[in-house]
């Protein structure tokens, strides 16, 4: 007979288990469930992001992806393949795609994202200690020594540097 272990994790002060709210550029992020909760499975990450930020075009080798839409507008890329996704909405980046959103919206956007395994929490925590919520060009080396030591790859800029030049050119 197994014996089936289940722990409560109630959210410490403000919005999560994060010892801190994480800025990183103009998303905020509370970590509610990492890598040490869930013994690796899984992490539960709540974002909050502002009109028309989204992160770089990157592949994740180890992790796949699920943005749950809580508040607000997006546009998602998975592979070359455009998504509106709002309030109610799911969309899934397996492992291996390349992929990418913006908040498209006038206002700021909620979402939850899911990964499996976990370990992206981390990647996180150590960007947040990086860049914080102003980047600067001295951030871009170690950023990218972050995206290797995490199995991610970094495939271009965040859509709307992509669409601003393509207008210009």
């Amino acid at each position: 007979m197994t014996t089936a272990m289940t722990h409560l994790v109630a959210p410490e002060a403000a919005r999560g288990r994060a010892r801190r709210r994480l800025d990183i550029f103009d998303t905020q992020i509370w970590i509610k469930l990492g890598s040490a909760d869930t013994g690796g499975s899984y992490t539960i990450i709540e974002n909050v992001s502002q009109p028309l930020d989204g992160p770089p075009l990157h592949r994740h080798s180890r992790e796949d992806e699920s943005f749950y839409i809580v508040e607000g507008d997006f546009l998602f890329e998975v592979d070359d393949e455009r998504i509106h996704a709002g309030p109610g909405c799911t969309v899934f980046a397996p492992r291996g795609t390349a992929h990418t959103f913006q908040n498209v919206g006038q206002n700021s956007g909620r979402y939850i994202v899911v990964a499996q395994p976990a370990g992206i929490d981390e990647f996180f925590e150590d960007v947040a200690s990086v860049v914080g919520s102003g980047p600067s060009a001295a951030d871009a080396a170690a950023i990218a020594a972050l995206f290797e030591k995490y199995g991610l790859e970094l495939l271009g800029p965040p859509m709307r540097a992509r669409e601003a030049a393509a207008l210009d050119g």
